[in-house]
């Protein structure tokens, strides 16, 4: 009997065990805002509809720290599982070795080319390997306000789309409304401050036909003719055509817009939730026009990476594999926070184009530039930022600014291969 007793006792604990015990995975992230929420509300029912097979355990730190965290717990052992990380970060953390590489986890997801654009499938490999899972999309975007459109007799549904469209709007849309003599209503603003250098200046670099650097990324080409062209065709919105106010403070030009006195205001999509709480604020969103010689858009992409382990266990390799798989498929979730989804076939669907917003931007995605995948991004383009922000303070001329650039971040690069 109580041999019986005993084993009956043993297999209820076994089965107790097996119904309760997860495989824990640990997902790092820098969602600090309204995204960070969203993402845990996505985690949150990824565990409901896993439990007692797989728990994802979320932990958020701001991008400031992120990085530096991530390269600690690579260091102690104790590295997630899962996290994200930024396009232009993944060759720095490659080289580093503490990536793993994700070709065949592409193929297990079931996942090629053909299901994302080409710029963000590119974008995750690094030398041959991928090392990033593209989760989402975040080009420049033209927000313009509604009610100022239709004061001036045009119609908000129809934005400029080129650069003639582009400078009469902004010169019809620029007054003074109070009759003071001083102009308190803008048709666009260019900051020297983000995103001005960042996102603005190098969009209008390759629309004019510029680029960062050469194909094998050796040389930096950002004080091209094409460039500097394009960099004065930026200054000139300031100086020469008088469209945009003048050393304009940190968010100065946001604050312009939330105010309802800027027509046209050029910012990335994670600004569509905040301009929809402006009390008051009646504005669309659409993609950035081609004001040069061909469309091009700069932006980022969140990318799932896998980091390197001490030990390989498979068990939490499928489960962070079907947590990947889970966000991604419902990443039109995701765009609710301001994102468009990478998967080709997530934008398509019908609840994606219900978001007015993301879905207009979106339209031009296929048009999506990223810096150049190389180790020494941050030496590449920190000057051409810094230099871009001394020219549209009229400090430098566009020409000056961008060869003074290209020659600091040319000897930054030649450092790099030396």
């Amino acid at each position: 009997m109580k041999s019986k007793v005993f084993w009956l006792t043993f297999l209820l604990v076994v089965v107790l065990a097996s119904s309760v015990a997860a495989v824990e995975i640990n997902f790092w992230n820098g969602f600090t805002g309204p995204d960070g929420k969203g993402m845990a509300k996505m985690v949150d029912q990824f565990n409901q509809l896993h439990a007692g097979k797989i728990k994802v355990n979320m932990q958020v730190i701001g991008w400031g720290e992120y990085y530096q965290k991530i390269v600690t717990s690579i260091a102690s052992g104790k590295a997630p599982e899962v996290g994200i990380m930024h396009v232009d970060r993944l060759p720095e953390f490659a080289g580093k070795g503490v990536l793993v590489s994700l070709n065949d986890v592409i193929t297990d997801l079931g996942w090629s080319a053909d299901n994302f654009i080409d710029a963000v499938w590119k974008a995750g490999i690094y030398q041959g390997e991928r090392y990033g899972i593209p989760l989402d999309m975040h080009p420049l975007a033209l927000y313009i306000n509604k009610d100022l459109f239709r004061e001036a007799g045009l119609d908000p549904e129809d934005p400029p789309k080129t650069k003639g469209e582009f400078l009469e709007v902004a010169k019809t849309l620029t007054k003074d409304t109070n009759g003071d003599g001083k102009i308190d209503q803008w048709g666009t603003a260019i900051p020297g401050s983000w995103p001005g250098p960042q996102f603005i200046v190098p969009t209008l670099i390759h629309q004019y036909g510029g680029k960062y650097t050469n194909q094998d990324v050796t040389e930096v080409t950002y004080d091209s003719p094409a460039a500097i062209e394009a960099l004065q065709f930026v200054v000139d919105l300031i100086y020469k055509d008088q469209v945009s106010p003048r050393n304009i403070q940190q968010d100065g030009e946001v604050t312009l817009f939330r105010q309802g006195k800027l027509a046209m205001h050029f910012n990335g999509i994670w600004m569509i939730n905040g301009f929809k709480a402006q009390e008051g604020l009646n504005f669309m969103s659409y993609p950035v026009p081609r004001l040069g010689n061909q469309m091009a858009v700069t932006g980022g992409s969140h990318n799932f990476v896998i980091f390197r382990q001490r030990y390989h266990d498979q068990e939490k390799r499928d489960a962070a594999l079907k947590f990947i798989k889970y966000i991604s498929n419902n990443s039109a979730e995701w765009a609710t926070f301001g994102q468009i989804p990478a998967l080709n076939s997530v934008r398509e669907s019908e609840d994606f184009q219900r978001l007015e917003h993301q879905a207009a931007i979106a339209e031009k995605i296929a048009y999506l530039v990223f810096p150049p995948l190389h180790p020494a991004l941050n030496e590449i383009i920190t000057p051409l930022h810094q230099e871009s922000n001394l020219a549209i303070l009229g400090k430098k001329t566009p020409e000056e600014a961008l060869r003074d650039a290209a020659k600091r971040a040319q000897k930054a690069l030649d450092a790099y291969h030396d």
